[in-house]
């Protein structure tokens, strides 16, 4: 339901990990054993899926696109079968972030691989590549960059060691480069040169502050770049490491053949159709960021997810972190906060067996909604609920998944006046019984924010509530009898029954 890849801790010195990276090439699954706090890798798998291949105009994948997918994820899925539920983190990328309607796929793979997939932003995606990267090289002295170019998306990323300066995704990849500019197969200057201007472009919005932040090595990760070190080294362009003479050299070759689909000394036939479009999306970094030099690293966003799902299973899980530098940049109340997380902690445990709610997933989202609903009051008093909805739902929240985020988002939207039952997932039950929980615990902390929430008893039962609340508490604190009152109206507007016991 909320889909938090809630995590079990491990019961031995030694666990089965797993990682999957859905990716607009390729699908990359990696297996490695935690043994005594390191991650030893024991297998990787690769499929040349090229899901952007059948990304419609529409927002669809077309037929074939699909077939294919879900031809691999049956395979993957046997390997995955094993392992216990929250050892593996699934995550979909660039095309899965553009598919319209992605959920009859999405049901479909998950039904085929047994867990849960989580569709990641870009700035999400960039982080995870350069968490993998970190862990892949150790850092020398000075600021690092780190380039993936991916399917359908460019990450670039600026570091100091583990510490991330600056993380981007740019529209632009082998498959999609490809895809818009040598679809025929063809190669002519035009084209070569429509297709530079179009990732240069890309790029402008970005070049300024990169180059400025001045970095001491540069290095880059995933496919086209690793069969780029490759096809330098096998060709006597360089001893593997990429620079400008190689990658002008190397276009050359396609500007003499005319055609996209070149057999080059070193170039696998799985790669060979998309690898152009690879090569002039890196020629335009060089350019544009204006990198002298990269090398090649082997790990990358799958490696990433890994030491992800390891800190996680070591409580160091970086979304709390995200959710507190969000509070704290719009200035919430902390004290407010903290009160009604107290007070949704224990509505939720006297319900959570009768509305069959996961008292720690949905524990969790209720603390992370209570930290957050109040950033909109940095903008405006006048339905903050609304601007606060926006920036939880817009905002780069490092670790967190693009529905775990809209899910939080529609917490915040909906914790306070009616539901806006057209912007409210309703038919997600789970969540809009957090949504219910969330609303009563702001009512009785709103009043009288110094004053402690009164004792309150909880029974709930399908749409039927009721809540016992002391007599003389609820006298002496009118506000929130009118809160009451008024709850109990939009309680309806949704199909719930609140009842106000007092004793």
């Amino acid at each position: 339901m909320f889909n938090l890849t809630r995590l079990l801790r491990p019961k031995a010195t030694s666990q089965s990990l797993a990682a999957l990276d859905l990716g607009s090439n390729s699908f990359h699954l990696i297996i490695a054993d935690w043994q005594d706090g390191e991650l030893k890798v024991r297998d990787k798998v690769k499929e040349m899926v090229r899901l952007g291949w059948g990304l419609q105009e529409d927002g669809s994948l077309d037929s074939a696109a699909v077939n294919r997918a879900l031809g691999c994820l049956e395979r993957f899925g046997e390997r995955l079968r094993e392992f216990e539920p929250g050892s593996v983190r699934i995550v979909g990328t660039k095309t899965l972030r553009s598919v319209s309607n992605s959920d009859r796929f999405l049901a479909e793979a998950e039904r085929r691989l047994g867990h849960p997939i989580e569709i990641i932003s870009g700035e999400e995606e960039a982080r995870l590549i350069y968490l993998g990267v970190a862990h892949y090289l150790a850092p020398t002295k000075g600021r690092r960059m780190v380039v993936d170019i991916g399917g359908g998306s460019t990450e670039v990323c600026l570091g100091d060691g583990m510490d991330l300066c600056l993380k981007e995704s740019l529209d632009m990849g082998c498959v999609s480069i490809t895809k818009k500019f040598f679809r025929s197969g063809k190669v002519t200057e035009k084209r070569l040169k429509a297709a530079s201007t179009y990732c240069s472009q890309q790029l402008v919005a970005i070049a300024d502050d990169v180059v400025d932040m001045k970095w001491q090595e540069c290095l880059g990760a995933s496919g086209t770049i690793k069969a780029v070190a490759k096809v330098c080294r096998e060709n006597g362009f360089s001893d593997g490491t990429i620079d400008l003479k190689s990658l002008d050299k190397i276009v050359e070759i396609y500007r003499q053949a005319g055609n996209s689909d070149v057999s080059i000394e070193g170039l696998s036939k799985e790669r060979q159709p998309v690898f152009l479009g690879g090569v002039i999306t890196l020629l335009s970094l060089f350019g544009s960021l204006h990198i002298e030099q990269m090398h090649a690293a082997e790990w990358a966003l799958r490696e990433g997810l890994l030491y992800e799902l390891k800190g996680r299973l070591e409580h160091t899980d970086i979304r709390p972190t995200s959710v507190i530098r969000l509070a704290e940049r719009y200035r919430c109340d902390k004290v407010f906060s903290g009160r009604v997380a107290k007070t949704c902690s224990n509505l939720l445990a006297q319900v959570a067996e009768t509305w069959e709610l996961d008292e720690a997933e949905t524990g969790q989202l209720l603390h992370w909604a209570s930290q957050l609903f109040l950033v909109g009051l940095e903008i405006t008093h006048s339905e903050y609920q609304k601007h606060g909805a926006y920036i939880v739902r817009h905002v780069d929240l490092a670790g967190f998944s693009r529905e775990e985020q809209q899910q939080l988002a529609a917490l915040v939207l909906a914790h306070r006046k009616r539901i806006p039952q057209q912007d409210f997932p309703m038919d997600n039950l789970e969540l809009l019984k957090a949504c219910v929980l969330l609303r009563l615990a702001v009512i009785f902390n709103r009043a009288k924010r110094k004053q402690a929430a009164p004792d309150l008893e909880l029974r709930a039962a399908g749409e039927h509530i009721s809540l016992l609340v002391e007599k003389q508490w609820l006298q002496e604190n009118p506000l929130t009898k009118a809160d009451l009152e008024s709850e109990r109206r939009y309680m309806r507007h949704i199909g719930y029954r609140l009842n106000v016991i007092t004793v």
